[in-house]
């Protein structure tokens, strides 16, 4: 039997996350707090790790019921999106310090990067959770699962609104120009 009070309460928790991770994220507050940015980074990681764990730990104590049966076929093919979705963040990474990401080294490219999958889509890192979310409820196809990806999805595309607003914020002209020649999530595979 399905139990609505333990998914709402999933729900509330991905939504307080959604919107402490936007808050944590905006410029003003690191204006505010009185911390280097790289130590800001490393702070505003690990709280969001913590926190997403919390998120999959609460789900976890949801006894699981099925959307459909788990079998052998499911889990390969769960498998393969969710290899395809890190192989598209490897990519995506390529141009990118991981090291700055994380904020364990200062951030030094301040560029736009429009080359490699950038020139094909606008946010590869997002497309590759995305197929990795979707991996992963394929693979384990549960309520619970899909009450994460949705919540999760749902908050990636109000992060694109918000990342873009402070790109567009940076790079003016030249952002709103690769933006209106670049696709959001999925690649274009005409020629520039």
């Amino acid at each position: 039997m399905i139990q609505y009070w333990e998914y709402l309460q999933v729900v509330i928790a991905w939504l307080i996350f959604g919107i402490a991770h936007s808050v944590l994220a905006s410029s003003l507050v690191k204006e505010k707090v009185n911390l280097r940015p790289r130590s800001y980074r490393r702070l505003y990681n690990v709280i969001s790790v913590f926190a997403v764990l919390f998120i999959f730990l609460l789900g976890s104590t949801i006894q699981p019921e099925f959307l459909f049966p788990k079998d052998q076929s499911s889990k390969a093919i769960g498998l393969i999106i969710a290899t395809f979705g890190f192989l598209l963040a490897k990519l995506a990474f390529k141009p990118i310090s991981f090291s700055e990401f994380l904020g364990i080294k200062s951030e030094t490219n301040q560029k736009l990067i429009t080359h490699g999958i950038y020139g094909r889509m606008r946010h590869p890192l997002y497309t590759a959770l995305i197929l990795g979310i979707v991996g992963f409820v394929v693979f384990s196809p549960t309520y619970t699962n899909l009450l994460h990806a949705i919540c999760i999805s749902f908050y990636l595309f109000i992060g694109i609104h918000y990342e873009e607003r402070r790109l567009i914020a940076h790079f003016g002209k030249k952002y709103e120009d690769y933006k209106s020649k670049t696709p959001m999530l999925f690649p274009t595979f005409r020629r520039k």
